[in-house]
């Protein structure tokens, strides 16, 4: 139990940004999303927090997200 509440509240205060080609169907926030990228070493589940879209054609988004607790 003492495992399991440590892990709860020390990998919350993960977070990521990402920067990206726009996602349109990325819209909404509290989405569950999956993060590989090995060059930089993230990978896992993420909850996306904020999303920044352009309103240029050629912009990219900016995605903010916290680390996902694991499935049960």
């Amino acid at each position: 139990m003492v495992k399991d509440l440590l892990y709860q509240y020390t990998s919350y205060n993960e977070t990521i940004t990402v920067q990206m080609l726009p996602m349109y169907f990325l819209i909404n926030p509290n989405v569950r999303i999956t993060v590989n990228d090995f060059k930089s070493g993230i990978y896992g589940d993420y909850m996306l927090d904020t999303i920044s879209m352009p309103l240029t054609a050629g912009g990219t988004m900016s995605l903010t997200c916290h680390k996902a607790l694991e499935r049960i």
